[in-house]
């Protein structure tokens, strides 16, 4: 249950952030100096902005989510009653599933976050990104 609800709430936010990009971003607004803005991109490309053949880049996509997803189920087996560590390995795939998703449907993905000389991401690469590293930190924790 814990994982459909977290999916869940984890596939809503992405919706309703890329959304509002959506309505809201047509246009550059700038947020902090001339560094970062908020700007409605359709992105046919991986992080920063390297370019794959589309197919390829899909075959990529789902590839990795199986590998996450088994690496889990392996990990998983070695450390019991570690909530957060679920709570988190579900966050982040259900974020990469959305991407997934996107990126299978529309051949991009829908971002909105522009840091300038670095690259341009979305609400679920960021949490994406936290999620991994807070997954990292209690594997890390744990093996001590």
């Amino acid at each position: 249950m814990i994982f459909y609800t977290t999916l869940f709430i984890g596939l809503v936010l992405d919706i309703l952030s890329k959304n509002f990009a959506f309505i809201y971003l047509q246009n550059k607004i700038n947020i902090f100096w001339d560094l970062i803005y908020l700007k409605y991109i359709l992105n046919p490309w991986i992080a920063f902005w390297i370019k794959i053949y589309p197919l390829l880049l899909k075959v990529i996509t789902i590839s990795l989510i199986i590998l996450i997803f088994s690496y889990y189920k392996k990990e998983r087996k070695t450390i019991k009653n570690m909530k957060i560590l679920d709570f988190s390995f579900w966050l982040i795939l259900a974020w990469a599933i959305w991407n997934a998703i996107e990126r299978i449907l529309n051949s991009n993905v829908i971002d909105f976050i522009w840091v300038k000389y670095f690259s341009i991401f979305n609400l679920a690469d960021s949490f994406i990104f936290i999620w991994a590293i807070i997954y990292i930190y209690i594997l890390y924790k744990n093996n001590k």
